[in-house]
């Protein structure tokens, strides 16, 4: 592999021991080659304009860019408030454009002030982004174009804005609407994004152990309105997000839109997080979500900001609003809770097994940080389980400590099946993330859980597990990631409202 050394001023530098000619950052882009590695020494990189790669590499020669410590990338934007949760496009600035482009690496320095985004994708395939530092923006990464597969992003760390947690309200981030409709555009309108998001990509996306923090979205998926009635799995399909850190989000930490198939949420760590997983208003299923852990020590908002609740799972609102078609799995996870369970809204399909869900008691906590009377569900009115139908809901052998657990699936006949109840604390002790279960609650599942894989097959949990995310000091290991077989799937009925 050729190696082109970059630096800020594109003079000759001592590097290796050796006084070598380098080239600036925009002139290796623009030059480069399959098969180079383009070098970035220590130095402050100030981008005025997107960077953009001529041409792909190869799977056997890739394209390379890496840096090194010290290694800084700061564009100097400022905020741009006509990105608000859209596609910022090819137009909107990026520090790395990939545009028609495949088999491109780029890792190891630091982004900064990069507003709307940092790395924009459009209809490129096979590209991988590792240990990258980035600061600000809308959004970190953005892909879109119906050409667009393969995106590993692993071990990289997003802050969006230190002061989105406690200081900004929410509904001076999410724009409202006025009495005839019409949108009404917030102060903070520019933070509404994501460490990931996208917009028609078909998908392969792998989200692997990186640190999301002060932000107001994870991961979010949206399909446009043209396409909306493509085949299910056409879009936002095999997205693996697993061992990641999400930390004081303000939204949502998952939130595929219209349409998602095959998403495995495995392992990760949530803290402080306001809703955990939205599966508000979409079709698809087959999603996944085993041995993760949620915890608290905080809630969101200043005084006055009334968005400040939560729920473990966000639900679509029934009626016109799209539902899963498939079946949707939440098994052996660990919860230390101060929000409800769930909130409000609709769903079907969903199997919720042998999780750990333990609900603080405020009397132990500083004052106000949860409601004194806090529910484990929002008023059966609201909130529509049933166990009727192709794609019943399920909710069988859940370990939990709440009061009305489990009298409080007395409206949902036949959800409910083993539950296990508790008057007791669960954990060692989840205030300080010590998830362990408390020895009287160590006893493990006599029988094996079968689970639907998106293939067809079945795969079965090993028995001897304890409720929640650990057994023995393990970490629920979960199914193995199976590709979505679209011949299968599509041969499944729909169930159309």
């Amino acid at each position: 592999m050729e190696i082109v050394y970059v630096s800020s001023d594109g003079r000759q530098h001592w590097i290796d021991a050796k006084l070598r000619p380098t080239l600036t950052l925009e002139q290796a882009i623009s030059q480069s080659q399959p098969g180079q590695m383009i070098r970035m020494i220590a130095g402050d990189y100030c981008i005025d304009k997107p960077l953009r790669f001529p041409c792909s590499g190869t799977s056997e020669q890739p394209i390379i860019v890496r840096g090194e410590p010290d290694a800084i990338i700061n564009a100097n934007k400022q905020p741009e408030p006509s990105v608000s949760a859209s596609n910022p496009g090819r137009d909107g600035f990026a520090v790395f454009q990939l545009i028609d482009v495949a088999h491109i690496r780029i890792e190891l320095f630091t982004i900064k002030r990069a507003w709307p985004s940092a790395v924009y994708i459009e209809n490129s395939q096979d590209l991988a982004f590792r240990d990258l530092d980035i600061a600000d923006g809308t959004y970190a990464f953005y892909a879109n174009g119906e050409q667009t597969r393969g995106i590993s992003i692993s071990d990289c760390r997003w802050v969006q804005n230190p002061n989105i947690w406690r200081s900004i309200r929410w509904d001076e981030i999410h724009d409202g609407k006025d009495e005839n409709g019409n949108v009404i555009k917030v102060e903070y309108r520019y933070l509404n994004g994501a460490f990931f998001g996208a917009d028609d990509i078909i998908g392969d996306v792998e989200i692997i152990r990186n640190d999301i923090c002060d932000c107001y979205n994870g991961v979010r998926m949206d399909v446009s309105p043209h396409n909306l009635n493509a085949p299910v799995g056409s879009f936002n399909r095999d997205v693996r997000i697993l061992e990641n850190r999400f930390r004081y989000i303000r939204d949502n930490p998952i939130e595929p839109e219209a349409t998602a198939v095959g998403w495995w949420i495995g392992r990760n760590r949530f803290y402080n997080c306001h809703k955990l997983f939205s599966q508000d208003g979409v079709r698809g299923g087959f999603w996944y979500y085993y041995g993760n852990i949620c915890w608290f020590d905080s809630r969101p908002g200043p005084e006055r900001d009334e968005y400040n609740g939560g729920a473990v799972f966000k639900l679509g609102k029934g009626g016109a609003v799209a539902q899963p078609d498939y079946v949707s799995v939440c098994l052996h996870n660990s919860f230390f809770l101060r929000q409800k369970y769930i909130k409000k809204g609709t769903t079907r399909g969903l199997i919720n097994a042998r999780n750990a869900i333990e609900h603080a008691d405020p009397n132990k906590l500083p004052e106000d940080l949860m409601p004194l009377d806090q529910s484990f569900f929002g008023p059966s009115d609201k909130l529509d389980l049933s166990a009727d139908g192709p794609l019943p809901v399920q909710f069988t052998g859940d370990l939990a400590n709440h009061l009305t657990y489990p009298d409080v699936f007395s409206p949902y006949d036949g959800v409910l099946s083993a539950p296990r109840a508790s008057d007791t604390p669960l954990f060692e002790d989840g205030l300080a993330a010590r998830f362990e279960l408390r020895a009287q609650h160590q006893e493990g599942y006599c029988d094996a859980l079968d689970v639907p894989m998106p293939d067809g097959s079945k795969w079965s949990s090993e028995s001897g597990y304890w409720p929640g995310a650990h057994t023995r000091g393990s970490v629920f290991e979960g199914p193995n990631y199976i590709p979505v077989d679209l011949e299968y799937v599509r041969s499944l009925p729909v169930y159309n409202d």
